[in-house]
């Protein structure tokens, strides 16, 4: 079960980052204030976005905002009944974008915490579904090794293998900053890009629990030059 919540903590875890619009820099600005209690308004904004222009853009975009708000309810409104619409709708986008040539790799990262959700929603289905949710993220790597989210969820893969069983948290440092790289390479690494900002979020989380807490005071100062507005960073800092 340690394992399972582990997946659900760092899988807060979009399409083509593109130009960001007004949708990601208000999720964002939702994310830094830990105010994800209606995200479901920001998926029936997409959901009502993908009816008018069937973008597989789109519907990657939804499925990673399904994905975090998939985690928030399951960690503080388990009872919600959000949570079975929410992971009937991601295993839809899932399924339908393996069917595009643009996603069909790319969204096997998303295929990971998908299994770890149901399986917490699930219990009894653990004992096959958390396996295939190392697989999956391991074959995302394997698939889509230019993606940053193949990156960022196999590192949290590692980040989980060491915090539970012990050992270096070098692999998981090293799979968020492959990750980091690769968005920051396309200048994608914007004030208006969640997804980027929650990785750097837990790069410096592998490094505070690996005890290197001079770099992780070094990334959480980078976050805040991005979003300064991001007051839980002082809380957390050392």
């Amino acid at each position: 079960m340690k394992k399972i919540l582990c997946i659900l903590l760092i899988f807060c875890s979009v399409g083509s980052f593109a130009q960001k619009s007004d949708i990601d820099c208000r999720l964002t600005k939702s994310f830094i204030n830990q105010n994800m209690k209606e995200w479901n308004v920001f998926i029936d904004e997409l959901s009502k976005e993908f009816e008018k222009t069937k973008s597989p853009d789109v519907q990657f975009k939804r499925a990673v905002v399904r994905h975090l708000y998939l985690a928030y309810l399951l960690f503080n409104d388990k009872n919600s009944s959000q949570i079975e619409v929410q992971l009937e709708g991601l295993g839809k986008d899932i399924e339908m974008l393996e069917k595009t040539a643009q996603y069909e790799k790319i969204v096997l990262a998303l295929k990971s915490p998908y299994l770890a959700y149901s399986a917490l929603n699930n219990p009894v289905t653990a004992v096959y579904r958390l396996p295939m949710s190392f697989s999956a993220a391991k074959s995302a790597i394997s698939e889509a090794e230019n993606s940053p989210y193949s990156w960022a969820e196999y590192g949290n893969l590692q980040y989980c293998y060491a915090l539970f069983i012990g050992g270096s948290y070098s692999d998981a440092i090293q799979s968020f900053q492959k990750a980091l790289s690769l968005i920051e390479q396309k200048g994608e690494g914007t004030n208006c890009n969640w997804y980027y900002i929650n990785t750097l979020l837990f790069l410096a989380k592998s490094y505070e629990d690996g005890k290197q807490f001079d770099k992780a005071n070094e990334v959480y100062d980078k976050i805040l030059r991005i979003r300064p507005d991001y007051e839980a960073i002082h809380r957390w800092k050392h």
